[in-house]
């Protein structure tokens, strides 16, 4: 005997789920790792690591830059750090507490349909964004996270015609949790808020709409409230100074390299300390073939997104929408481009959802349209998942190697050299690499250069090793390599983002150290 159907359902059900369940933690297992930690984590590592709130306080306002204007991430981290350490993984490994509920969120949203559910897992999973900034103890994943959670919520409570509004108090203070996480996570994530609101006045009919705000007003009002305070928070911060720091300005590129970073291209292309310091598009010349290839695909796969949503909802409400989604990340570029801030893709990681659910329809219904639409799929699955993995696992890929860059100023330092240490100096404290800060040499200390002059070069001590990053950043004159080169130090490029330059013994002269 036949089972009956809904026994059938069930059982393929469970079956998804417990797919689902492997591929994420396949993923998982894969994106994180031990690796150093870059500049931006270390702030991160250092704050976690305060014993108390008022030192993480006291500190955050030493450090400045943007961090004071991630207050509820800074929070996160920081208590988080009490039960975990501050290790590279496990700090990383929180961003999981962030991703998965997203994830699953997003399944029940779209669980009436299986081939889109199936098809947004697959886009939001193998993420090449997502990859890289689950491997970063930074803010951004739980600001992708969060924002998915919004859109997710978003597209259950439009999708259905007979919904009950007294049965989905849960996913209203779900969506009010996650719109106050998300705002909570940085300045530019509560001014990109604005999208998935524009985004519910448009797409909820009115009566809903209506419906929505009388049945939860004590949940609108709380938020509301909460995010009031936020506000007047983010204003003392701005008037105290608090900012991004403007190492390089917003132009025409900025937002091509967003969509870049956001769409998937980032694995295939260069290297982002390539790009960094290459010669404008030359450096993408070498991977051209496999990043023009991906990107046929990927605007068909957008091609047929549009078109689809443009049948359901009519070509105004689908002009409403893209509007809804450019005009809040069009006016932050605007203030960027006028506060010479260089907005990138991560700046803008409240979007991902818009890309993951855009391509995820796309690849739907292409999946839908027979044997071409499903090679169509099929390669945008080898290339995206290529990208993903490439990111994670190709050298040219990788970050700054703080760690080990710090490692051989300590040995140098141990034998009795003189180093000089021209990167950050937050990455220094945490990979315990003590610096000297006032422009003399001391023994067991590196001798700390940023924005160096020629008087401040010639007046330092004569140094056995010379290590140094980012000269945009700490040294923007080039004052440091011409220096070495002047003086015929050797010069091993073989950490990542970093120039180490030594001399042999021999040609040490006597030096004064105090």
């Amino acid at each position: 005997m036949n089972p009956p159907a809904a026994s059938l359902t069930a059982g393929r059900s469970r079956w998804h789920n417990w797919i689902y369940a492997g591929l994420l933690a396949l993923m998982a297992a894969l994106a994180l790792t031990n690796h150093s930690f870059w500049i931006d984590e270390t702030y991160s590592a250092r704050l976690a690591q305060q014993p108390t709130p008022a030192a993480c306080w006291h500190l955050l306002r030493e450090v400045k830059g943007s961090d004071p204007q991630m207050p509820l991430y800074i929070f996160w981290l920081w208590t988080c750090e009490k039960f975990t350490g501050s290790r590279e993984f496990a700090l990383r490994a929180l961003n999981l507490f962030w991703f998965i509920p997203a994830l699953v969120v997003l399944l029940r949203a779209v669980a009436g349909n299986r081939t889109l559910q199936g098809a947004v897992f697959i886009v939001a999973l193998g993420s090449p964004f997502a990859w890289y900034y689950l491997n970063e103890a930074r803010a951004y994943t739980m600001q992708f996270s969060t924002s998915l959670i919004l859109f997710a919520i978003l597209w259950h409570w439009t999708r259905e015609k007979n919904l009950r509004l007294d049965c989905e108090r849960g996913w209203a203070l779900i969506f009010c949790a996650a719109f106050f996480c998300l705002c909570g996570s940085s300045l530019l994530s509560m001014a990109l808020a604005t999208t998935p609101v524009l985004m519910a006045l448009i797409l909820l009919p009115a009566d809903r709409l209506g419906r929505f705000v009388k049945i939860f007003w004590r949940l609108w009002a709380s938020l509301l409230a909460f995010l009031f305070l936020l506000g007047i928070y983010y204003l003392w911060t701005l008037h105290s100074g608090d900012r991004a720091t403007g190492i390089a300005g917003t132009n025409w590129k900025n937002p091509l390299f967003i969509a870049y970073e956001l769409l998937g291209f980032a694995g295939l292309g260069p290297g982002r300390l390539a790009i960094r310091g290459g010669t404008g598009m030359e450096v993408f010349k070498p991977y051209a073939p496999a990043l023009l290839l991906y990107a046929a695909v990927i605007a068909a796969l957008l091609w047929l997104a549009l078109g689809e949503l443009r049948q359901k909802l009519g070509s105004k409400k689908l002009a409403m929408l893209i509007i809804a989604v450019l005009l809040p990340a069009g006016l932050v570029l605007a203030a960027s481009a006028h506060s010479h801030f260089r907005i990138l893709g991560r700046h803008l990681a409240t979007l991902l959802p818009v890309a993951i659910l855009l391509t995820g329809y796309g690849l739907a219904a292409a999946w839908r349209r027979g044997p071409a639409g499903r090679m169509l799929a099929g390669g945008f699955i080898c290339l995206y998942l290529s990208s993903a993995l490439s990111l994670r696992f190709a050298a040219r890929h990788d970050k700054d190697d703080y760690r080990t860059a710090a490692a051989i100023a300590r040995v140098a330092l141990a034998e009795r050299k003189i180093v000089w240490w021209s990167a950050d100096t937050s990455a220094a404290f945490y990979y315990e690499l003590p610096l000297a800060v006032q422009g003399v040499a001391e023994t067991g200390r590196a001798l700390w250069l940023a924005h160096p002059g020629l008087i401040t070069v010639a007046g330092a001590a004569r140094p056995d090793v010379i290590i140094a990053s980012r000269p945009d950043v700490y040294d923007e004159r080039g004052i440091i390599p011409e220096f070495a080169r002047r003086e015929n130090y050797q010069l091993n490029t073989n950490v990542t983002a970093f120039q180490i330059w030594k001399r042999e013994l021999n040609d040490r002269p006597a030096a004064q150290v105090k």
